[in-house]
């Protein structure tokens, strides 16, 4: 940097001032050239500084994560990821200085941006709070587990447990037997009681190994590698990666691995597991267990009534089911064909679920009769019983959707959105106008092959993600086969080249090469297949494609090109591919070159995104028929053409928006599109924003999804894009009420909004936007960051009750729960509140004066009321975080930290004060007030006036049902978290540290049988430090000892007060 900074003001020096080197332009010039190469050479030295405090936090934090099996914080990823975002910056930066690209102006100023940036990001690096998450954050996820029948199986459960349990003991367990017996099943159900044993759970990793991966050593190492969290990409050598491997599984006591679907002998001293790692194996060979030296524990079939048992249990769902005798002995018949696997049982089931009718049970019986017919090997007849159920799915397309999870490599997880758009892509779906329709369709055909149980859904989220279980994908190649030779699927089997010429057979329809490691096709390759309607080449290693091998491919409409990130031109021939109707270049992060695209005039989707493009490719408006154009995160690209947008009548989902900087479009093009339903788009304008704000507003069908940036991205909320319908605002605008050059607008069925580095004209923030509060009924996510002029969230008299007009009342009932109601609160709908760095924020509600007499109130009723999560860091002038009086029945997690001047959490003495004394002529014949203890100022007021006060007793316990987290960090004056006590019957995390005049907890405990203090059933850990513990006050005397099973200790850090 200070190289590149020196050479380039030289260059500049001998080329402008060689001309005037004694005028005063000249000289002028000069001192601004020598003031903006020190501060060059000062954003060089700064972010090596910064370079090496990011080296030092990875190299600890990842020697942690080994050491102890815990994960990192979000906020050492976040950070880490910022620090890599500014190399880029820099990196950026110093090419345009090299290139001469950037004036002196703005040089200066982004240089000044930079610095600052820098500085926060070191000022950020201290982490006092540590870099892992806690123990209990960093457990696994519990597996999706069937239910398992069977007395053998319980045997055999329960003498996996006691190996597992049994320390001094060496471990290897193989639980073997035919496909679809259940042996993953059984696995399954064991880890998923070892991650919720809480001295196991972060010590137990599952690895699936199937048949259809390139085996190899190094495969399954980066496997569990990726289980440990251990990175070994940069690592070659076998051996190495083995020594690492061996190394992170010793510093974790008493490990225990999950290998499911091994096929083949595996050298556990070459792979990297040592002897001391616990291991269970699933496998359908007995000589795999023999050779890896594992005790084989072999799963049966189940017995005939088991299995009856098991299909009756299927059949009925959960749901009353009455059938006659005589169609019950059928059906107790057909369960017998499946021979007792219970993957053929479930699935047959779920085909009949529903059928009363004995002459479909006899139909059912005797085609099974038929199928099995002279088979022996039972694990035939399951699929055939599996084949069954797919010839049982009444429409034809549901056949075909089902067929296309075949295509991807087995124990795939199959995003279902990608499924969709595949099936959208193929036809397979209704041509249904709306896209948004068209995903229902899809959702729904997935659904339904669910309930079939021919799909399974995998993950946290049952609708992101489904699965294809491999007996079933074998059932699925199978029907492929017979069919005639028309699909080739090698997916996922480890090709390094592109099949050769022989196996592209002239009547293939549809091909699937992903998920391999073919690097080019090479010249001369130039399949003949005048039908091949689909070619999927996603996920591969592709550097360079020849223009011949789509010469004879004239029938193609689908052509995925996906995850090929060293592939950078497009050869020529894709241009000729005139009946294409999804081209996916997804995430080909090198791609510069797309070839003229103005003949594909039947392209429907278009998906260029994070691509690196530099400008649009030639042809883009002509594509009539266009209805998805994806360019996200497309870094390198700074415009779309004006008149492109406005072309593509048709467009329904445009994706724009990048993380670096903005692509300038222009806003009148998008009001154009009039069947638009998703969007997302990043702007650097406000007159933009406002324009396409409104435009959202005023849609007579509401957008179904979309996300709109304005500004630099900076320090980006992540949680916020996960919504369907976000905002986020990032860099330097005014935020006011009214001004038309300023952000004005929001649409009413926002979701999310995050706004960073402004600066706000108004005192509160829900003054800026009056309209939208009271409209905004799905705002769910709210974060502000760094942003000044905020005193408070709203005001407590935002829409209070006033007194100062003469009033005939005798009687004034004040009280919090009833001072104020509204069908539509402020921030009623939110259910996460993420405040950082706002140094004027003095609350959340605060109140403000009313003319002559007026008194602060708590919020509106409803305020808040659907809050889940709250996070508030670095708001040094905040007092107290809660109000008196607000309801918080879905409150689970709050995080307050590194505030300085919080003094309670939950306020005891109210938000209000009356601001006059003059004005209780007005109350001449008031006589009685009920007094809510927030209100506490207006006794002495009204001292004198012969008014009598009946106060509210408020000794009851603050009560919080739902609270699972308290999380108390880096705050100097914080004296109590409430003032009387709080029941939490769903507390599992307390966090406290550097709190040093906090001295009590409030929580009530419950009471056992016999009338002691308890702990909470669902408390999991109370993290502190110990000096603090030791220092509480306590009530009750065994309160301490009950909580102690639950403590762990922080270092101990040396906490200096204000004074000190």
């Amino acid at each position: 940097m200070r190289h590149v900074a020196s050479r380039v003001y030289s260059d500049i020096e001998e080329s402008n001032l060689r001309r005037c080197p004694r005028s005063a332009i000249g000289m002028e010039l000069w001192r601004k050239l020598s003031g903006q190469e020190e501060k060059m050479k000062t954003l060089g030295n700064n972010f090596e500084a910064l370079e090496s405090q990011a080296a030092d936090v990875k190299t600890e934090v990842e020697g942690a994560e080994l050491q102890t099996g815990k994960k990192r914080k979000y906020e050492v990823e976040n950070w880490l990821r910022n620090v890599e975002r500014m190399k880029n910056e820099v990196q950026n930066l110093e090419q345009e200085v090299r290139e001469r690209k950037i004036s002196l102006l703005l040089l200066g100023n982004r240089v000044d941006k930079l610095n600052a940036e820098i500085a926060l990001l070191r000022k950020l690096c201290s982490f006092q709070g540590g870099l892992l998450l806690d123990v209990c954050a960093t457990r696994g996820e519990s597996l999706l587990a069937t239910e398992l029948i069977g007395q053998t199986v319980q045997q055999n459960l329960k003498k996996i447990w006691a190996h597992l349990m049994d320390d001094s003991e060496k471990i290897r367990i193989g639980i073997c037997g035919m496909g679809g017996v259940g042996k993953t099943s059984q696995a399954v159900n064991i880890y998923n009681k070892l991650i919720e044993n809480s001295k196991t759970s972060h010590h137990v990793f599952w690895c699936t190994v199937s048949k259809d991966h390139d085996y190899s050593i190094g495969k399954l190492q980066s496997d569990i590698a990726k289980c440990l969290k251990l990175d070994l990409s940069n690592e070659k050598d076998e051996k190495k990666r083995a020594a690492k491997l061996s190394q992170a599984f010793a510093r974790r006591d008493k490990c225990v691995l999950f290998l499911d679907d091994v096929w083949d002998k595996i050298d556990l001293h070459r792979v990297g597991i040592p002897n001391g790692c616990k291991l269970i194996l699933t496998t359908r060979s007995v000589d795999v267990c023999h050779k890896v030296g594992c005790k084989e524990l072999k799963v049966e079939p189940l017995s005939k009534e088991e299995a009856w048992n098991l299909f009756w249990k299927k059949l009925c769902n959960g749901e009353d089911t009455t059938l006659s005798p005589e169609v019950i002995d059928i059906a107790k018949s057909v369960a017998a064909k499946c021979d007792g696997l219970p993957l053929g049982i479930i699935t047959m089931a779920g085909s009949m679920r529903g059928v009363d009718d004995i002459r479909e049970w006899r139909n059912v019986f005797e085609e099974l009769k038929e199928l099995t017919m002279g088979h022996e090997d039972m694990e035939r007849d399951v699929l055939l019983s599996l084949e069954h159920s797919y010839s049982r799915l009444n429409d034809m397309k549901l056949k075909h959707c089902f067929l296309y999870c075949a295509l991807y490599p087995e124990d795939w997880m199959i995003a279902r959105n990608e499924l969709i758009r595949y099936f959208i892509a193929e036809r397979l779906i209704g041509r249904s106008k709306s896209l948004i329709r068209k995903f229902d369709k899809g959702h729904t055909i997935l659904n339904k092959l669910g309930r079939s149980c021919l799909l399974e859904h995998y993950g946290d989220d049952k609708y992101a993600h489904v699965k294809m279980h491999d007996l079933i994908r074998d059932m699925a190649l199978k029907i492929i086969e017979m069919n005639h030779h028309r699909v080739m699927v090698k997916a996922g089997v480890g090709l390094k080249e592109i099949p050769d010429q022989q196996e592209w057979a002239g009547n293939l329809e549809k091909v699937s090469l992903m998920c391999n490691n073919i690097k080019e096709i090479p010249c001369g390759q130039s399949p003949r297949c005048p039908s091949l309607s689909t070619l999927i080449l996603k996920h591969n290693q592709l550097k360079s494609i020849a223009s011949s091998f789509f010469k004879h491919m004239h029938a193609l409409q689908v052509l995925d090109l996906s995850d090929n990130s060293e592939i950078k031109v497009l050869p020529n021939s894709v241009s000729d591919l005139v009946k294409l109707t999804g081209l996916l270049l997804a995430r080909c992060t090198s791609l510069t070159y797309v070839p003229p695209l103005g003949k594909l005039r039947a392209l429907e989707e278009l998906d260029l995104s994070f691509t690196g493009i530099e400008e649009v490719p030639q042809g883009v408006g002509m594509l009539v028929n266009l209805k998805n154009l994806n360019m996200e995160g497309t870094e390198k690209l700074e415009k779309i053409p004006c008149g492109t947008l406005s072309k593509l009548s048709h467009l329904q989902c445009l994706g724009l928006q990048c993380r670096l900087r903005p692509v300038k479009i222009q806003a009148e093009e998008l009001e154009e599109l009039t069947k638009l339903e998703e969007f997302n788009v990043h702007l650097d304008d406000v007159h933009s924003f406002n324009r396409i704000v409104k435009f959202l507003q005023h849609q007579e069908v509401p957008l179904g999804k979309y996300f709109l940036q304005l500004g630099d991205s900076n320090f980006e909320y992540f949680e916020c894009k996960s919504y369907s319908k976000a905002i986020s605002w990032m860099g330097e605008y005014y935020i006011t009420k009214g001004r038309e050059e300023d952000v004005s607008f929001l649409p009413y069925d926002l979701e999310a909004l995050t706004i960073s580095d402004q600066w706000f004209t108004s005192d509160y923030f829900c003054d800026v936007f009056p309209s939208f509060w009271g409209n905004a009924r799905h705002l769910q996510f709210c974060a502000i960051n760094n942003c000044r002029g905020i005193e408070g969230i709203l005001s407590a008299c935002s829409s209070s009750t006033s007194l100062s007009s003469p009033r005939n009342e005798e009687e004034i009932e004040v009280d919090d729960d009833q001072i104020q109601e509204s069908h539509n609160a402020p921030f009623q709908s939110v259910e996460i509140l993420m405040l950082s760095h706002l140094q004027d924020l003095r609350g959340l509600i605060t109140s403000r004066k009313l003319g002559r007499l007026g008194f602060g109130v708590t919020a509106p009723h409803g305020t808040f009321s659907n809050l889940r999560k709250l996070g508030i860091s670095f708001c040094d002038k905040m007092n107290s975080v809660f109000t008196p009086g607000l309801q918080l029945p879905h409150l689970e997690e709050i995080t307050v930290k590194f505030c300085d001047e919080i003094k309670d959490i939950f306020d005891h003495e109210g938000v209000g004060t009356i601001s006059s004394r003059n004005s209780h002529d007005n109350l001449t014949k008031l006589h009685k007030v009920w007094l809510s203890s927030s209100l506490l100022e207006f006794e002495s007021i009204c001292q004198g006036m012969g008014i009598r006060f009946f106060r509210n007793n408020h000794n009851m316990p603050f009560i919080l049902p739902k609270l699972k987290k308290l999380q108390l960090e880096s705050l100097p004056k914080l004296e109590s978290i409430c003032e009387g006590m709080m029941v939490c019957s769903s507390i599992e995390e307390i966090h406290v540290s550097r709190c040093p005049k906090l001295k009590r907890l409030p929580f009530v405990l419950p009471l056992d049988n016999n009338g002691q203090a308890s702990a909470p059933m669902t408390l999991k850990e109370i993290n502190v430090h110990r000096d603090w513990w030791e220092s509480l006050e306590w009530g009750p005397p065994n309160v301490k000892a009950v909580l102690q099973p639950f403590l762990r200790f922080d270092k101990i850090w040396e906490v200096k007060t204000i004074g000190q």
